[in-house]
């Protein structure tokens, strides 16, 4: 699900055309989606990965999140070292992503909000993830988008 705001900035690639159902991680990942577009994909990619390996490695009968995973490591271009998990590496509470738009930048940080401990199924798949500005550029360039 995407609010207002993401259709808006999504309308900036037109040509992005991740697979179906789109998530954020397919969008990042997928060749035709919006990985041509950012320019520390490498950084943001890795990152990414070890989030969904811890995801996984906690909950190992979520067989939905197991087969992302592997969708993702299997996309062309997607380092192999990243198949092995990085469990000792202790995950950061932001995320940056930086994105280019012919001569445009857009520098963004991202934080994604869980449930600690659900008491039910739907809350335990619930993510929350919020894109904030991370210069006055780009806060300036997002707040001009109709």
């Amino acid at each position: 699900m995407a609010n207002a705001a993401t259709r808006r900035f999504m309308a900036l690639f037109p040509e992005c055309d991740a697979p179906q159902p789109a998530n954020s991680f397919r969008l990042i990942f997928h060749p035709r989606g919006l990985r041509p577009f950012i320019r520390n994909w490498e950084e943001l990619a890795a990152r990414m990965i070890q989030r969904l390996q811890r995801e996984a490695a906690a909950n190992a009968a979520d067989k939905r999140t197991a087969a992302l995973l592997e969708e993702l490591l299997g996309y062309p271009g997607v380092s192999s070292r990243w198949r092995t998990p990085d469990l000792d590496r202790p995950p950061t509470p932001l995320l940056p992503i930086c994105y280019q738009r012919d001569d445009q930048v857009y520098s963004f940080f991202s934080t994604i909000t869980t449930f600690g401990t659900p008491q039910d199924i739907t809350l335990q798949e619930l993510r929350i993830e919020c894109f904030f500005p991370a210069d006055e550029t780009t806060r300036a360039a997002i707040t001009r988008l109709k």
